[in-house]
């Protein structure tokens, strides 16, 4: 996925004190520091190793005026790795440090690629099989979460903001002609979203990591919440969509476990929501620290326009 930051800082232009912090956790020095730029996060991500073989994936915020949400992010993102449920395929939470201005995790170095590279559908299954793993939560631990259907709502509400501002006849053909039923669907979210599962709400292949042994870990996790248990599923296969893997999208939601019982209404109700979600981001000025960003979300869209229009004939 074409989705680099070119502004993410590398291990070398960590503060000492920061990296010495790391060390002390993995028990000597740093001595390999491989920085990751995959992702849209500004904040650093490396793979590092000491030289008794230590490795851990660190990733770090500085709480900045440039990057206000990024610390506040990682924050948010440690508090969900402390209370992880266990049997979940996340990376182990090694150790971590938090001051008035930096915030790091220390996490287990999953040696694996990402999901896709290949574009022949080899590792969705494997991808879905992880997500199925994600447990249905006590109400005390899902009390600390967002509800997957608020912050969906939101995204639904793209077709809304499209419509106020008189753009509905910059939309592609089909979702011009479509309008009404798309916003319909989407509007039906709530009843669709709702569920008391572990969802990890960004769920594409640069969250993803495939091992030697073919087993997906899901990794970052900031955006967790809570809803249905195959949010997260269908947001994948969408992501798939649109690398272009060789997928059957609709027999895996017909056959994988983690799908049964989902109403038809409610894929479409995601997959609207989602769709009127980015083209209405995709409008929105450009971020100069994640140029590739709009672009990105604009192509989201396309793609769930088209799996809609494929399933609506």
């Amino acid at each position: 996925m074409e989705n680099a930051v070119t502004t993410r800082a590398a291990w070398a232009d960590l503060p000492d004190d920061v990296r010495d912090r790391v060390a002390e956790r993995l028990g000597g020095p740093v001595t390999n520091a491989v920085s990751q730029s995959n992702g849209f996060s500004p904040g650093s991500a490396d793979r590092v190793s000491t030289a008794a073989g230590e490795r851990a994936f660190v990733k770090t915020a500085h709480r900045t005026p440039h990057h206000p949400g990024t610390y506040d992010l990682h924050r948010r993102e440690l508090a969900v790795m402390e209370a992880m449920p266990r049997g979940v395929r996340v990376p182990s939470l090694l150790g971590s440090f938090v001051s008035d201005d930096w915030v790091a995790l220390i996490l287990d170095d999953i040696d694996g690629r990402h999901p896709g590279e290949a574009l022949d559908g080899a590792d969705i299954v494997a991808v879905l099989d992880a997500l199925a793993t994600l447990p249905e939560l006590r109400a005390a631990a899902a009390a600390d979460l967002p509800r997957a259907a608020d912050e969906l709502a939101v995204d639904a509400s793209g077709w809304a903001t499209i419509q106020d501002a008189g753009a509905v006849d910059e939309l592609p053909d089909w979702a011009a002609e479509n309008f009404d039923r798309l916003r319909r669907a989407a509007e039906q979210i709530a009843d669709a979203a709702e569920g008391d599962h572990l969802q990890h709400l960004d769920c594409r292949a640069d969250n993803v990591l495939i091992d030697r042994a073919g087993t997906a870990w899901i990794v970052d996790w900031p955006w967790a919440g809570v809803g249905a248990r195959w949010l997260d599923g269908l947001c994948y296969l969408l992501d798939a969509r649109l690398r272009g893997e060789d997928v059957d999208a609709e027999e895996l939601l017909r056959t994988h476990p983690l799908f049964d019982g989902v109403a038809v209404s409610h894929i479409d109700a995601l997959l609207a929501a989602l769709t009127g979600g980015f083209f209405a981001n995709a409008r929105r000025p450009a971020v100069p620290s994640m140029p590739t960003l709009r672009d990105f979300q604009l192509r989201e869209a396309l793609a769930g326009m088209e799996w809609l229009r494929q399933r609506w004939g």
